[in-house]
């Protein structure tokens, strides 16, 4: 797990106290926030930081050569002339926002080298359902859930329609498509363009789906190819979660960069069929495929049933359960 030491010169307590709450209840890892009342203050501290957020009352302009590390300036609306140029986030909005900010701020600065920042690979699960079982997404986004509780988790939807925004309420300036298509930039900078548009829900990150579904049939098998591999290489986190929609080109193959491929089914002879064909698909385009591949048939009692948001009680529900105690046991999570 990485840790991102980020120091705040401001004289406002209890806006730092704000944010250290908010990485509490969220149990956010990434970041760890140090608070300083004053320039000599930070000096004499022995930490070394990976950046100093300063608002624009402390603001001096040779705050960062002094310092070492990168400065970016807190602004409460305005912007010292001093100032003028830098780096630069305003300090009251939300903090998930705020922090998915400094995210993008900081990466920036280490385009070059992501090793260093990530010394860890993230470990891929995928999710696919070759007969479209209808509670796919609430399978992969309980077992996000579940694994968010000790783990960093990125969840990333390639389905169409899965019906996300309308569940989680959520609201998406830019999405998957965006980050898609930034990669075929020469110079883009994959770390930084995630970060820039992660979201939070409950415990876990996610990239916003795709709102025209039509962006997902323009995606050619090399740009899958190079996602996957940013994505367990270069996103930081500990576990990304993809859920597929459909078989795409090359699919088989991309498959070596998962650890696990859960494929979901269902009861019945044609449905049974249509596993198995997509098991022999697997056999014979990889010599790997199969064998990352589990199948799945859910309990009849985890159907979806006509309740507001099945999202909120997933977690300690029926579908908690099963992944908690069947899937992967309790050992294995805790």
């Amino acid at each position: 797990m990485i840790h991102l030491k980020i120091a705040v010169l401001d004289k406002d307590k209890k806006y730092l106290a704000r944010l250290r709450a908010y990485l509490l209840r969220k149990k956010e890892q990434f970041f760890l926030v140090y608070g300083f009342g004053s320039k000599e203050e930070y000096l004499n501290s022995k930490e070394r930081f990976d950046a100093l957020l300063v608002t624009g009352e402390l603001w001096e302009k040779d705050l960062e050569k002094c310092s070492g590390t990168k400065v970016i300036l807190l602004h409460e609306g305005w912007v010292p002339a001093q100032a003028e140029g830098v780096f630069s986030v305003a300090k009251y909005q939300s903090a998930e926002r705020l922090f998915r900010q400094i995210s993008a701020l900081l990466w920036q600065q280490h385009k070059r080298a992501p090793k260093r920042i990530f010394p860890k690979d993230a470990r891929l699960i995928g999710v696919y359902s070759p007969v479209h079982v209808g509670n796919q997404m609430l399978f992969s986004m309980t077992m996000a859930r579940l694994l968010g509780e000790q783990e960093k988790v990125l969840y990333i939807n390639l389905m169409e329609h899965s019906g996300f925004y309308s569940l989680t309420e959520a609201v998406a300036e830019k999405d998957i498509g965006d980050l898609l298509y930034g990669m075929l930039e020469m110079e883009h900078n994959f770390t930084m363009g995630l970060h820039s548009i992660r979201q939070t829900y409950a415990n876990f990150d996610y990239i916003p789906p795709a709102v025209n579904p039509e962006h997902l049939s323009e995606i050619p098998r090399a740009l899958y190819e190079k996602l996957f591999f940013s994505l367990k290489h270069q996103s930081g986190y500990d576990v990304v979660i993809i859920d597929f929609g459909m078989v795409f080109l090359g699919f088989a193959e991309t498959l070596s960069v998962l650890e696990r491929l859960y494929c979901l089914g269902k009861s019945g002879k044609i449905n049974h069929c249509r596993m198995e064909e997509f098991e022999e698909y697997l056999t014979k385009e990889t010599t790997y495929g199969a064998a990352r591949m589990q199948k799945l048939v859910l309990p009849d009692k985890l159907a979806c049933r006509e309740i507001p948001n099945p999202l909120d009680s997933s977690l300690y529900g029926e579908m908690g359960d099963y992944i908690r105690g069947y899937l992967y046991g309790k050992r294995e999570i805790e």
